[in-house]
């Protein structure tokens, strides 16, 4: 009968991304890899893979279907709308993503360009400065609108126009 493992042990860094980088400075400004590697617990091989032309820093999985400045863009339009006071819904930033891929079209999983569910909360796991925001009920109170609170609005539009 052939031997079975129980409890297989899984192997676990003892040490950071920010371990890595300080090490690997440690090293650029003159430290020996091995005293750099006992110093910030890091394997010497990491030390020297990090330093070494091979290396290219990705993140696992497939790359996304916005670029990096695509998704940027759409995230200070996000919050821009937000600030004047048309927040944007789940809906509404689907829509602006598959009529930009229309106008720009390149491959991509979306059926028609239109993201679905699963794009969305990556999105928002991916840009923590948005979030979702649940309405309140407008009171009778804060439902009046007066003189002053329109001026008041009409300074902010004029400012934003101004900044922007």
């Amino acid at each position: 009968m052939p031997k079975t493992r129980r409890g297989a042990a899984f192997y676990s860094k003892k040490y950071t991304e920010e371990d890595i980088l300080k090490a690997i400075e440690e090293v650029q400004n003159g430290m020996p890899k091995k005293a750099a590697a006992t110093k910030f617990g890091v394997p010497r091989a990491t030390i020297q893979f990090r330093l070494s032309s091979l290396f290219v820093k990705s993140k696992p999985g497939p790359n996304t279907v916005l670029t990096e400045d695509e998704e940027k863009v759409l995230v200070d339009w996000i919050i821009t709308c937000c600030k004047k006071g048309f927040p944007r819904r789940k809906v509404d930033i689907m829509l602006s993503v598959e009529q930009f891929l229309n106008k720009n079209p390149r491959q991509n999983c979306f059926i028609n360009n239109k993201p679905g569910d699963g794009w969305y909360r990556l999105f928002l796991k991916r840009h923590p400065e948005i979030s979702i925001r649940t309405s309140e009920a407008v009171t009778a109170a804060s439902a009046n609108i007066s003189e002053a609170n329109i001026r008041q609005w009409f300074i902010q539009i004029e400012q934003h126009l101004t900044f922007n």
